[in-house]
């Protein structure tokens, strides 16, 4: 009878995999517990992929694309709701001390490690945490300082801090904070995360099968302490190179569940009465922001004249010349040709991406002026500009100031944004005022060669996120950080600036144990770098543009920094894509749940 079932088993899975269009190699299904994720009435949902991952082992790998996996088959001690508050995970509760520096996390009962045919290995405790934290000391995070990590019992772990730490619990979700088992680890030796079959599961899925560059499955873990959130049985993943480029046609014909739309197809899509029923737009990403760097310390070729660009930055007037030239909403529409000022953003920081008190740290009064005016202002534009002309001669500089503007020419949209944005700067100051040299970086390794060797005059630079603090978003500006290289700058008011905003960002960190004054000071901090055009805010992240996708977005898990975005947990596969009527009317609902929380 045992045999008869997996005859069965296998022969609805192989039927499932033939109807879907897909001709690629089966998993191994024998000795499995996990057979309602292949069984006939399994909810599968179904993709296509063109990225592989490259790493299995989560304790060391951060990439975006190894995430992938990772943050759906292993959990975290917090977890996340669909507004990015921290809720309990793997831990059911925690506490601190006063000063923070010392975290007690209290493990929930009925966690367990499964194999990848979903067979229990072992209980999770607490020292699956210190193990990790041995093996993986090197991947942890540099901006916290970890005294000891302790196990007091088995379901009792204990992070000490040689410094208060008031977003500690914002960090756990990254690799070094993640739990493996001792005794799997010791097992597997130098196999361990080799393949899935060296792994163990404590998350929502288990990775059941996965052969690189041909498919990737997920099936739900039958162990899982929360699978009654868990609506998606199976995730098949097939992979190939042109996915983006074929996916809408696969989606169409019903043979996946999710497709990105091609920016050259969107028009004729969202113009058939029949196929847009299906397409909507993905959430803005929030979690990271553009702005526009000034170089204060320019290494590039001599003939782009680095010591005349050296003297013209230095002035104020110059840079707030060219910041109210930029019509950013216009830019902004070659990435959301309907409605681009949903990704505009007048800060560093997102807004959105903090909340104090229930306030936008956006909005805060520091910084609510700037968030709410939009820099695009010609009338501001001339008296800078006049303004920053006299005193620019006054200091020898040479006109036409050359201003070398690379891009990343494997970014899509990026040098049509170029070269929008250097006919809107010379128009606004004139071409005997200023040369603006549109020129295509290399397609690899563009941050490294060109924004932190110093090769550019104006670029376009981003920052991320990683916890949920405000002290997140000055890593660009800090001293040594390669991105604008002020803290090299021989100019006595950029030394000054740049001394100022150090000592504010300083004294903001100093406060631990009072959040609405912390974020207050980083508000300061942050006018400070916008007011005096140090950088021009530019905007968030258009995620993934457009797309056809029977999951509903924001059902599932949220989080303004790390990977739990990715998760599967709490999402539902619906009938159909959701239309762009239906779309925003999601997204509003969602953003209305941010103030109600």
């Amino acid at each position: 009878m045992r045999k008869h079932n997996r005859l069965i088993t296998a022969c609805t899975l192989a039927l499932l995999l033939f109807v879907s269009g897909c001709s690629y190699t089966l998993p191994d299904i024998e000795n499995h517990n996990i057979e309602s994720s292949v069984a006939e009435d399994a909810v599968v949902y179904r993709t296509l992929y063109s990225s592989e991952v490259v790493n299995l082992n989560y304790l060391v790998s951060e990439s975006s694309v190894d995430s992938v996996i990772s943050v759906n088959v292993i959990d975290y001690l917090v977890d996340y709701d669909d507004h990015g508050n921290i809720v309990t995970g793997l831990a059911s509760s925690w506490d601190t001390n006063n000063d923070m520096t010392k975290w007690t996390f209290h493990l929930r009962d009925g966690i367990s490690w499964v194999d990848y045919n979903g067979d229990y290995y072992a209980d999770v405790t607490a020292d699956d945490w210190v193990c990790a934290y041995e093996y993986a000391q090197s991947a942890i995070n540099k901006e916290i300082s970890i005294a000891s990590v302790e196990a007091k019992n088995a379901r009792t772990l204990i992070y000490t801090l040689n410094e208060p730490c008031p977003f500690f619990t914002s960090l756990l979700s990254y690799a070094c904070f993640l739990p493996v088992c001792r005794s799997y680890l010791e097992k597997t030796g130098s196999m361990f995360a080799k393949d899935y079959k060296h792994l163990l599961y404590n998350g929502a899925y288990i990775l059941n099968y996965f052969q690189p560059f041909e498919q990737q499955i997920l099936v739900k873990n039958p162990s899982y302490w929360d699978k009654e959130h868990v609506y998606i049985d199976r995730i098949e993943n097939y992979f190939d190179y042109d996915a983006t480029a074929i996916s809408t046609e696969r989606y169409l014909k019903g043979t996946v569940d999710r497709a990105i739309v091609p920016s050259d197809k969107l028009t004729a899509y969202l113009e058939d009465p029949e196929i847009s029923e299906h397409v909507h737009r993905t959430r803005p990403d929030n979690t990271a922001s553009c702005f526009y760097a000034f170089n204060f310390y320019p290494r590039f070729d001599p003939k782009y004249e680095p010591e005349n660009w050296a003297k013209a930055v230095a002035n104020e007037n110059f840079r707030l010349a060219i910041m109210y030239a930029i019509d950013r909403v216009s830019l902004l529409s070659i990435y959301e040709p309907n409605y681009p000022q949903m990704l505009l953003c007048n800060t560093v920081t997102p807004s959105g991406a903090l909340y104090v008190n229930g306030q936008n740290y956006a909005y805060l009064p520091e910084l609510e002026q700037i968030s709410t005016r939009d820099s695009y202002n010609l009338a501001m534009q001339s008296y800078y500009r006049k303004m920053a002309r006299k005193e620019l001669r006054e200091a020898g500089v040479k006109f036409p100031i050359k201003i070398l503007m690379p891009y990343d020419p494997s970014i899509e949209g990026w040098g049509k944004e170029a070269d929008k944005i250097a006919v809107q700067i010379e128009a606004a100051l004139g071409r005997n005022f200023v040369d603006v040299i549109v020129e295509a970086g290399t397609s690899t390794g563009f941050d490294m060669s060109v924004i932190h060797s110093g090769k550019y005059a104006l670029t376009k630079c981003s920052v991320s996120g990683a916890y949920y603090d405000p002290q997140t978003f000055t890593k660009p500006f800090v001293d040594d950080s390669n991105y604008i290289f002020w803290d090299k700058c021989e100019d006595p008011e950029i030394q000054d600036l740049n001394e100022e905003w150090n000592i504010l960002v300083e004294r903001a960190a100093a406060i631990t144990t009072a959040t609405s004054r912390r974020y207050s000071a980083f508000a300061k901090a942050e006018k400070l770098l916008i007011s005096h055009a140090i950088i021009i805010p530019f905007s968030i992240l258009n995620g993934d543009g457009y797309e056809m996708c029977k999951l509903n977005e924001f059902e599932g898990e949220f989080s303004h920094y790390g990977h739990a975005n990715k998760r599967y947990k709490y999402l539902q596969l619906h009938e159909k894509s959701m239309n762009m009527d239906e779309y925003y009317e999601a997204y509003m609902q969602w953003m209305v749940g941010f103030f109600e929380n």
